[in-house]
């Protein structure tokens, strides 16, 4: 789908490229005709490959597991050894070739085997379960053959261990420096390889290390505090809601730095891809965070209080969201699109806060709804589908929910609406004013980059 979506929106892309001279009519038909003509059908093979290799890996458990008695201890240990080497061997011989698809699925069965391996080792010697340390065993040995090879497959296996070695921690005991360190190097060596070797499955992985490592932290303090409800809601609040704002705000405010610094950094498409993945996936959560501040914070807490935005997993990513809007609004003196990110950012980080300064509901459902609108306007401003589509879906939430619950009478809920439908109908009043303003600079503008 997302597919579909993505060529509908290049079609129109290509127009508007063509008309303005960025790419020749010849330039444009070629690319159609490769995005008609690659239709998922060269991904397969790999797709089927993938699935294979786990198949062929779970088969050669299950043929040790059935003949476990049969098997000297000996030949087990050699045999898990050599299979290892092999298939890092293969892996090596289709990287040479060039093959890296076929390299990856090589190293990813070497790791899985090394998995299995492990198990396989502590049934032989009868060592006891050990959940943590084999998680953390598995997440190393990933680790180890994602950066030596540059493996996806490995780092996705790295990714879920240590999301493993996190869960399977006893409760929400505070962590020791030990543990706190290799938390945050698993972290780091997690995060730090789509830089290197880009891919969107790497990306992904490595936004989850950091959500579940943030979430770990999370509890840990809450848990020391021993607090209530409305401390542990506002911590929520202000530290999940800081962490998407650093998320959303940190690849503008570098680009607005590189651009208004003499010394400009060279930034890779790897880090650029990184960054927008980063946006995309804070943007989302932060539009879930601005709903459930308005209807479910009041539930969850009759009397959120302001002290949850104390304690470390609050206050740091939310002081760190709020210089950075700070630094991007300064930053942006001169860029009305950078403006209006930041101001809608701050804006949404003032709705999610909104139930630790009041529990007026007329305050909470009005600074919501002027949040989600202004994400809203963002992301057409940006022309992006995505960011448009959450805040239309939080949009959405939250007037049904108002319509249904907030005012309890008819006559309340048509004043209530029709007082938004007028602010809504002035601003883009306002809004089509300035464009129309600015279109003749901008007109002028192009016709003298044109003349240079």
């Amino acid at each position: 789908m997302l597919d579909w979506i993505y060529k509908k929106r290049l079609k129109g892309d290509l127009e508007i490229w063509v008309s303005n001279g960025w790419v020749s009519s010849d330039g444009a038909v070629a690319i159609l005709e490769a995005q008609d003509f690659d239709d998922g059908r060269s991904r397969l093979p790999m797709a089927l490959a993938g699935i294979g290799m786990v198949c062929v890996a779970l088969a050669l458990f299950a043929f040790i597991a059935a003949n476990w008695g049969a098997i000297p201890k000996t030949v087990k240990l050699v045999g898990i050894a050599v299979l290892i080497f092999l298939a890092h061997g293969a892996a090596a011989f289709f990287a040479k070739k060039g093959r890296t698809g076929l390299s990856d699925l090589a190293t990813g069965f070497a790791t899985l085997v090394f998995v299995g391996g492990m198990a396989l080792v502590g049934q032989i010697f009868h060592l006891p379960s050990d959940w943590q340390g084999g998680a953390f065993l598995v997440c190393l040995g990933g680790l180890a053959a994602a950066w030596l090879t540059g493996s996806v497959t490995s780092l996705v296996i790295a990714a879920v261990a240590a999301i493993s070695w996190q869960l399977e921690r006893s409760g929400f005991e505070p962590s020791n420096a030990i543990e706190t360190l290799i938390s945050l190097a698993f972290l780091v060596a997690v995060f730090a390889h789509p830089f290197i070797y880009p891919s969107r499955t790497s990306r992904w992985a490595a936004i989850a290390v950091l959500l579940v490592t943030y979430g770990r932290w999370f509890g840990e303090v809450g848990d020391l505090l021993g607090s209530g409800d409305d401390i542990i809601v506002a911590m929520l609040l202000g530290g999940l809601g800081g962490l998407c704002g650093v998320m959303v705000q940190l690849g503008p405010v570098i680009d607005l730095y590189a651009k208004w610094s003499s010394y400009k950094p060279a930034k890779s498409h790897a880090h650029w891809l990184m960054l927008r993945s980063l946006q995309d996936i804070g943007f989302i959560i932060l539009c879930g965070l601005i709903v459930l501040a308005l209807v479910f914070a009041p539930e969850l807490s009759s009397d959120v209080s302001a002290e949850g935005l104390l304690p470390l997993p609050a206050s740091l990513p939310l002081g760190t969201a709020i210089l950075l809007c700070g630094a991007g609004l300064l930053l942006s003196f001169k860029t009305s699109k950078s403006l209006v990110l930041f101001a809608s950012i701050g804006l949404s980080l003032i709705a999610v806060l909104m139930p630790t300064l009041t529990n007026n509901v007329i305050v909470l459902s009005g600074t919501s709804l002027a949040a989600l609108i202004a994400l809203c306007a963002l992301g057409t401003w940006y022309n992006n589908r995505y960011w448009m589509l959450c805040a239309y879906l939080g949009l959405t939430a939250v007037a049904l929910w108002l319509l249904q619950v907030t005012i309890g009478s008819l006559l309340g809920q048509s004043l209530f609406f029709l007082v938004a439908g007028l602010l809504l109908l002035g601003m883009a009043l306002w809004l089509a004013r300035i464009f129309r303003k600015q279109k003749p600079d901008q007109v002028k503008a192009n016709t003298a980059v044109e003349a240079k």
